[in-house]
């Protein structure tokens, strides 16, 4: 089978679920890159991103600011931590829409456990994330994240395609709802759509920085 048959053959799959839920699709949605045409992130760098996502909600919650970015230093994860996300953790005074934004990222950090083999399955984007379960898995601020980074494995490739390509014709979906003054489809939540779509175009390198990554519908 060519690249272009197994990306086709996912679109398939993609949109014959879509339809069994009753959700709009865009036939003319291009298809999502074959396993041939991708490379991942490399599991170290997933890992470090959690911990830099995990650190960046709590600080949206009112954890400390400078000891989280002390810890970030120390852990040697400052170096990965976006510009975007320095300056929040820098700032003083946040504005109110920084620290939403910065709160709803571990919507994004959860896809990414889930790519990390640390959580069972990614349910369809309609409820919020289990917080009590991501301080179950990810090392505590101020606590070593050596082992969770060292030991990071990412699950397969087609696994990590069909959640990519699911959520793409989601987000599609969502968007063409809004666009039309339309109820959202499916129960879908916007925010966690938009996170998820973010985490997994980032996982598969569809821009080099955090910072720069778009959701395309």
């Amino acid at each position: 089978m060519n690249a272009t048959d197994s990306s086709l053959k996912r679109k398939e799959r993609t949109e014959g679920y879509l339809k069994s839920l009753g959700v709009p699709v865009n036939p003319h949605l291009p298809l999502v890159e074959a396993e041939s045409e991708v490379r991942l992130r490399e599991p170290k760098e997933v890992a470090k991103r959690v911990n830099i996502l995990h650190a960046l909600a709590a600080v949206a919650h009112q954890a400390d600011r400078k000891r989280t970015t002390l810890w970030l230093k120390r852990e040697g994860l400052w170096e990965s931590v976006s510009p975007e996300e320095k300056d929040f953790f820098e700032s003083e005074n946040p504005t109110q829409q920084a620290s939403v934004a910065a709160s709803w990222r571990a919507e994004s950090l959860w896809t990414l456990l889930w790519a990390l083999g640390k959580t069972d399955q990614l349910d369809l984007p309609k409820e919020m994330c289990d917080t009590e379960l991501i301080l179950q898995i990810v090392p505590a601020l101020e606590s070593s994240s050596t082992a969770f980074i060292n030991e990071a494995a990412l699950r397969s490739l087609p696994e990590i395609l069909d959640a990519a390509d699911l959520i793409y014709r989601i987000h599609w979906a969502v968007v063409d709802a809004r666009l039309n003054s339309l109820e959202t489809p499916g129960g879908f939540h916007p925010g966690i759509v938009y996170e998820r779509h973010y985490a997994l175009n980032w996982l598969v390198w569809y821009a080099d920085e955090w910072d720069d990554v778009t959701t395309d519908t």
